[in-house]
């Protein structure tokens, strides 16, 4: 899902010497049973930092609220790289916002790397952004045309990690690509061709999940339900699957550790189906289904989530047709090859960059 690396994992990070990072993550932490995402990645990669010599460090988003505070942090230990959430005030209010900030927040933005895990800055209903026609390859600006993402400040100075290259993200003069990786989980066959379809639901309207179960169970395929538990559309679903999981016509895993309980949602499974109306930036569940040797299936316009699949259709409908007629014969795609290792080699020489720039009173 990456291109390889040109350069060794083993070679010196440059420059040389201890390196400080801070991570920001929600509020809950990391002490819930429902890790995946965001949640996930972060917790992986400062593992992996670490090892590397980074001091990484987590922040709550109560604390990342607080510009000045973190800014005046950032300062006094000589902090190297700032990882926020999207959600994080840094991203947003602009130039207005910016007068208003201590002396100490443009040292606190020269040191942040925004990671685009989630894309609601430039597409805030979350579908595909449009390549911008200031930046995609042999565009031509029309009088009056302007940078699609120019609300979410691509001049930086903030550095930019995308997780692939795509016509949107070249918007942005300072990015770079790095994948996430999945090799937290062991490289397993868990597959059973006669075993039940596993349908995460919460990415889609409640009508279209009702589709899911009406065609799968009509059919006699069984099905195990899990759910994107963040959206209102997981919590809706939690209901509409309710009669069905008492009737005995769905098992549900309600939440799961992915750490230790991976078997309890994928083994013995035929196909992992995600029908998803978003643009994916990358995708756990169907990363780590692949990881585990179940193929994938899923809609046709969802990002990054299309390359990890083995089925795919237009609508619901379609979906589920082709689940029903071909999901215990269709193989799994290639597993993601980028590992945690190499990942956090990068993040770390990500970190390092601010002291190759000039020390602007730090």
């Amino acid at each position: 899902m990456s291109e390889p690396m040109a350069t060794p994992l083993d070679a010196p990070l440059d420059p040389p010497g201890p390196r400080r990072a801070l991570f920001e993550i929600y509020d809950e932490g990391f002490t819930c049973d429902t890790w995946g995402g965001v949640e996930t990645a972060l917790w992986h990669l400062v593992e992996g930092v670490r090892k590397l010599g980074v001091e990484a460090e987590f922040y709550p988003s109560a604390q990342g609220a607080d510009l000045d505070a973190l800014a005046g942090r950032v300062v006094r230990e000589r902090v190297d790289a700032v990882f926020p959430l999207v959600e994080s005030p840094l991203f947003a209010g602009g130039e207005g916002a910016a007068a208003g900030e201590g002396p100490d927040v443009p040292e606190l933005r020269r040191r942040v790397v925004r990671i685009w895990h989630d894309l609601s800055r430039l597409s805030p209903d979350l579908s595909t952004p449009a390549p911008c026609p200031m930046h995609a390859p042999g565009a031509t600006v029309s009088s009056g045309g302007g940078c699609t993402a120019a609300d979410a400040f691509p001049d930086g100075p903030t550095r930019e990690v995308f997780l692939r290259d795509l016509p949107w993200t070249r918007c942005f003069g300072s990015r770079t690509y790095i994948p996430w990786a999945v090799d937290h989980l062991p490289p397993e066959d868990l597959r059973d061709p006669f075993g039940p379809v596993v349908l995460q639901l919460g990415k889609t309207s409640v009508d279209q999940a009702r589709v899911c179960l009406e065609r799968l169970t009509g059919a006699g395929v069984p099905v195990r339900v899990i759910f994107a538990t963040w959206s209102k559309e997981g919590r809706a679903a939690r209901e509409l699957v309710a009669p069905y999981a008492a009737s005995g016509a769905v098992e549900v895993v309600d939440s799961y550790d992915i750490r230790t309980e991976w078997k309890r949602v994928y083994a013995g499974a035929r196909l992992f189906v995600l029908p998803s109306v978003f643009h994916e930036t990358f995708n756990f569940a169907a990363a780590e289904a692949l990881q585990l040797g179940l193929p994938v299936a899923t809609l046709d316009d969802c990002g990054a989530l299309a390359g990890f699949a083995s089925l795919r259709a237009a609508t619901v409908a379609e979906l589920m047709d082709a689940v029903v007629a071909r999901g215990g014969s269709v193989r799994p795609a290639q597993r993601p090859w980028t590992g945690w290792r190499e990942v956090a080699y990068r993040y770390a020489s990500l970190i390092a960059a601010p002291r190759r720039a000039p020390a602007m009173g730090v």
